[in-house]
């Protein structure tokens, strides 16, 4: 072999160790992208009937559809570095009969964009930018699976708007949540679970700028029991608070919850509405589950002026969901 051709071989090993290097680092940074579409859709029959609307009965029958599609889109490298988008596209639709008790769920059809943002996730935290929803650690206690038109189902009391600059990290297994609007108005979450002994116990907290709320689960097998109370005061003040007690049999979901408001109005005088709820899932096979729920709703208000007024119904919903 000459040395010219020994040359040439050595030159093209060279090239090829760095080739198979640059590989290697390339495939090490190599980016893995992930679109996930996934969604539902219901069909609902919502019955509601008034016994105190100007001393006569009204019920009305109510078909409805509600449904959604979720836009997940991520991007990472394998140091660690994620972002991505998500974004909901809402779609609704019942008869537009005019006004019925309890009303329609919506008036006609509707198709929205919601609950779209970016976010950027690391070792530092977690970051969304957008329709992001509030910093909060606490949450709902009713243990209803499925739950009527009239239900409140509040974890807090919030006046931030819907596009904020969220931020999310753990640190010693206590979960933190901060958002703020672009009117600089404020929102802290703080949660905690924790088993002791054989029953799990989580805790929440949510703060803002003139409001407060906390929540207490306990679960232990299959059975679940809470309790979660909100108050605020930006206008005049008002307090939530909710209770409930479910039971999941695997593809059986039961739950029995109670919940109460009362809006103190500075002025025109309070009012009280309370709720007691009853409701259950069966799942009958993968995607696709049947529900039912029952509500008694209890609206009195207390006017300066004329006196006090009474609302009261029943609500009920029976349920077709399919899942993907």
């Amino acid at each position: 072999m000459t040395k010219s051709s020994f040359s040439t071989l050595n030159r093209a090993a060279l090239l090829g160790s760095a080739l198979a290097g640059s590989l290697a680092l390339a495939a090490s940074s190599a980016f893995a992208q992930d679109l996930t579409i996934s969604g539902f859709m219901e069909f609902e029959a919502h019955y509601g009937e008034n016994y105190d609307l100007e001393d006569s009965e009204v019920d009305s029958l109510d078909f409805a559809t509600d449904g959604r599609l979720n836009f997940d889109y991520s991007n990472a490298t394998k140091s660690g570095l994620a972002w991505g988008m998500h974004l909901e596209l809402d779609l609704q639709g019942s008869d537009d009969a005019g006004i019925q008790l309890p009303g329609d769920v919506v008036d006609g059809d509707a198709v929205e964009f919601n609950d779209g943002y970016v976010f950027v996730n690391s070792a530092l935290g977690n970051i969304k930018m957008g329709d992001t929803g509030d910093a909060a650690g606490t949450s709902n206690q009713l243990n209803v699976p499925i739950l009527p038109l009239g239900a409140i189902e509040r974890d807090h009391f919030s006046v931030l708007e819907a596009e904020q600059v969220f931020y999310a990290n753990s640190f010693y297994g206590v979960d933190f949540e901060a958002s703020v609007d672009d009117d600089s108005n404020w929102s802290v979450g703080v949660s905690y679970a924790a088993p002791m002994g054989p029953v799990m116990v989580a805790l929440g907290l949510t703060a803002q700028d003139q409001a407060l709320a906390g929540s207490l689960g306990a679960s232990i097998g299959g059975l679940s029991a809470g309790v979660n109370y909100a108050m605020e005061e930006f206008g005049a003040s008002s307090e939530y608070i909710a209770a409930g007690i479910g039971y999941d049999m695997g593809a059986l979901h039961l739950g029995l919850g109670v919940e109460t408001e009362i809006a103190h109005m500075m002025v025109v005088g309070e009012t009280y509405t309370s709720n007691v709820f009853a409701g259950a899932t069966y799942e009958l096979a993968d995607g696709l589950t049947l529900g039912a729920a029952i509500g008694s709703l209890d609206n009195d208000s207390v006017w300066n002026w004329n006196g006090a007024n009474t609302a009261r119904e029943i609500s009920a919903i029976t349920s077709v969901k399919v899942e993907f």
